[in-house]
């Protein structure tokens, strides 16, 4: 039974994990029993098909907690998670030997936790940096975010040995979700990380072009209807398929589409796709284009992400049109259809072939051939031919490499990177309302959802009809509201101003409670906090600072958002007021410089704006 302790404990700090204890009660549990050892100690038997198993050592736990403490003996400044309880042996040692440690219970077994809580009390003053418990494997993922999103300190997991053997497939769920989860965050935060200030910069460079070019996506919508189109990546069973692509495209059997640098494998070939389409945020991005601005090739028509490298589009001779991308918060704040028409975007993705396979998706086309999509390594390559730009980096060298199922059913080696954007392929291709998409690349990775079809086989089985028609992409720029657009930029420029006003007082009120801190004068501090909140509730709805400045900033505000969690959990007041305002000061001084940044490259986007309104 639960110390009526833990109970109120309980009920005050984890509400939610009392609520789970309570079905845990109501149900008669037999498979746990707590016995007395021969020193008078406490131990837990498991009975599990009708095999009797001790969590503890039945003649000295306390020994054996002693023993998996002390391997742990040099943890200074970490977060520590407890993954299995049992009876707590362990954790009681841990956490009065490191009273400055704080510390997190992961128990995948309720009724494992109802044990423990019947025989330690949490409301002691050595559980006093105890910062949250996860019961059950129902809330495991968010439980895990939660703690990754709050901890910036390096983090170890003390786990009870016998508990991971024992329930075996627990911890395997567990384990992996917490590796997979450090994965995503990693590569969200890494991704927002180097991308915040190329994004909103590039869409504003590129907003001339979105204003005088087609929005493909709003001229074209549903025009293709069951037309075949083929979708070119740069995966290195392209080498072998050049014939088939140069077959189709001399008789016009279907619209080929390049994607990121299969342009350039198919130009080294001397084929021109009906179009390239591009999305890339990154400066590098320009490099894929270079041989076609070099060659002035102006028969291919380039198809952007609005939020793309602005150097890509620099000088490039071929006709643009654009589409919208959900990174580009400048277009989706200042554009409105002229129609009732909404202005579809495409979802930004890991893989310019996932944008484009949402392009040709709403354009009509099907089916939709993948060709060259790889998605991980043939002979110890992942690129094609003629693909001149990227760095010859060993084999050795790739980073974490694991095995997938191929389309032949054996494995085949691929990477994170790559096994994400086939998991980003599959979960659109099973979104898709209409349409089928086809995958042809021999030896590639399986892609769920795409059947494998021989490229050959295509051409002589279904491809049998020219379906290309010349100038198929002829059409105007679109025609956004203009008298809408020249409302918000009106409205934008006094935002810029009075944003300035309450970075100001912002500052006003910060330097002032650093001194308030640096006095220890915590009481005149909390109605200072007042004040700070009501700038900063006016700073973050304000529409310039929230369009252009807060998603330049998207890793800072996201980290001091957790300050702010962090702040509450802080038993130190000196350290937690000063923390935290140390962050809001970090954060503002970032914002400032940033308007100050951009502020001659908005001047230029307006007027362009402004020429564009006549």
């Amino acid at each position: 039974m639960i110390l009526i302790d833990n109970i109120n404990y309980l009920r005050e700090k984890f509400p939610l994990v009392r609520e789970k204890l309570k079905l845990v009660g109501e149900s008669e549990d037999k498979q746990f029993l707590i016995e007395e050892t021969r020193k008078g100690d406490k131990t837990l038997l498991y009975n599990k098909d009708n095999k009797k198993i001790y969590l503890h050592s039945k003649y000295d736990p306390i020994r054996e907690a002693q023993t998996i403490v002390e391997e742990y003996k040099d943890i200074k400044d970490m977060n520590v998670i407890f993954y299995g309880t049992g009876l707590g042996y362990h954790i009681d040692l841990f956490v009065k030997e490191n009273l400055n440690n704080n510390f997190y219970i992961f128990e995948p077994i309720p009724e494992l936790m109802e044990k423990f809580l019947s025989v330690r009390d949490l409301s002691k003053t050595e559980y006093k940096n105890l910062r949250a418990i996860s019961l059950g494997l129902d809330s495991i993922e968010s439980d895990i975010s939660e703690f990754l999103e709050l901890n910036r300190k390096e983090t170890i997991i003390i786990e009870l040995p016998i508990h991971k053997q024992v329930f075996e497939e627990e911890f395997k769920r567990f384990n992996k979700t917490f590796l997979d989860i450090i994965k995503a965050k990693r590569s969200s935060v890494a991704t927002d990380y180097s991308f915040q200030r190329r994004w909103i910069i590039n869409s504003m460079m590129n907003f001339k072009e979105v204003l005088s070019t087609p929005n493909i996506l709003m001229e074209k919508k549903g025009e293709f209807k069951n037309k075949p189109a083929i979708l070119v990546a740069a995966g290195p069973s392209l080498n072998e398929e050049i014939e088939n692509i140069r077959y189709i495209k001399e008789n016009g059997l279907a619209y080929i589409f390049s994607v990121g640098s299969s342009i350039n494998t198919l130009i080294y070939h001397n084929i021109y796709p009906h179009a390239a389409t591009t999305y890339d945020p990154t400066e590098h991005n320009q490099k894929v284009f270079e041989k076609i601005k070099e060659r002035d090739i102006k028969n291919i028509p380039m198809i952007f992400g609005s939020s793309v490298g602005y150097e890509t589009l620099e000088n490039y001779p071929g006709k643009k049109y654009h589409m919208i991308t959900s990174q580009d918060k400048i277009a989706n704040y200042y554009l409105e259809s002229t129609s009732d028409m909404e202005i579809d975007i495409v979802l930004d993705a890991a893989s310019i072939a996932v944008v484009t396979l949402q392009l040709l998706a709403n354009l009509g086309f099907s089916p939709i051939v993948l060709v060259g999509q790889n998605l991980g390594y043939r002979n110890k390559n992942y690129y094609a031919e003629g693909v001149h730009y990227n760095p010859d980096i060993p084999f050795d060298d790739r980073g974490t490499d694991i095995f997938v199922d191929d389309v032949y059913g054996n494995e085949i080696l691929t990477t994170d990177a790559f096994n994400s954007m086939r998991e980003q392929l599959e979960l659109y291709i099973s979104n898709m309302e209409r349409g089928r998409v086809i995958n042809t690349t021999k030896g590639g990775a399986k892609i769920y959802g795409a059947e494998f079809r021989e490229l050959k086989d295509l051409i002589d089985n279904d491809l049998q009809e020219t379906v290309v028609i010349d100038n198929w992409l002829d059409g105007y720029k679109t025609n956004y509201n203009k008298e809408e657009l020249k409302k918000r930029v009106e409205v934008m420029d006094m935002a810029l101003e009075e944003s300035y006003r309450w970075i100001r007082e912002y500052n006003t009120n910060l330097h002032k409670m650093l001194e308030l801190v640096r006095n220890r004068n915590f009481k005149q501090l909390e109605i200072m906090y007042n004040k700070l909140d009501i700038s900063i509730t006016a700073l973050e709805s304000n529409i310039f600072f929230n369009t252009f400045i807060l998603q330049m900033n998207r890793v800072q505000h996201k980290l001091l958002a957790n300050a702010v969690k962090i702040f509450k959990m802080e038993k130190d007041i000196y350290k937690k007021h000063m923390d935290l305002l140390n962050n809001y000061k970090g954060f503002i001084t970032k914002c400032s410089l940033d308007i100050d940044l951009i502020r001659p490259i908005y001047e230029e986007m307006k007027k362009d704006i402004l020429i564009h309104l006549g």
